[in-house]
């Protein structure tokens, strides 16, 4: 095979020379959700925005969810404030919806979401994800619903400009 000037060959194809394979995993902080005791009124409305996966794939990116938790609603759960920029992804039945989070908030364990690594473009990494739905579907499994583990997600390969300008 010929591989022009400028570019190389790597697992996933013939890629520009100044691009790298690398794993989702490797974008940044994959962090799952969680939900409080629903039965405890002290864990809920809040003010901390809490996702499912319903309310994300419609938009590029998220700031209101129809429910919130408290404080102790946080710290009572395994849910996680997430940063402003965060990636939500839906890992859980409704497999690769996605978006960009315009506030802090928190999400339901439907959720591995990706706080990005400064290096890269979380703009570019919301994309990227997108582009790969099909190869998370591909490696979900489950009998009452389709569900991609963290570890699974982590190892998929994907290829990346090393400048974070291309990536913008």
């Amino acid at each position: 095979m010929n591989i022009p000037q400028g570019y190389k060959q790597t697992e996933l194809g013939v890629i520009p020379e100044d691009w790298d394979v690398i794993c989702i995993g490797d974008l940044g902080r994959i962090v799952g959700g969680g939900t409080p005791s629903t039965n405890d009124s002290r864990y809920w409305d809040g003010g901390i925005p809490w996702f499912t996966p319903s309310e994300i794939g419609k938009s590029k990116y998220a700031s209101c969810s129809c429910r919130t938790i408290s404080n102790k609603g946080l710290q009572a759960s395994s849910a996680n404030l997430l940063p402003k920029g965060t990636i939500l992804l839906s890992t859980r039945a409704s497999i690769g919806d996605s978006a960009i989070l315009l506030r802090n908030a928190t999400t339901n364990q439907g959720f591995q979401s990706i706080i990005v690594n400064s290096v890269f473009s979380n703009e570019f990494v919301y994309y990227l994800l997108k582009h790969n739905v099909g190869t998370m579907l591909s490696l979900a499994s489950g009998s009452t619903f389709l569900e991609i583990s963290k570890k699974k997600l982590s190892a998929i390969n994907i290829v990346v400009p090393q400048s974070f300008a291309e990536q913008q």
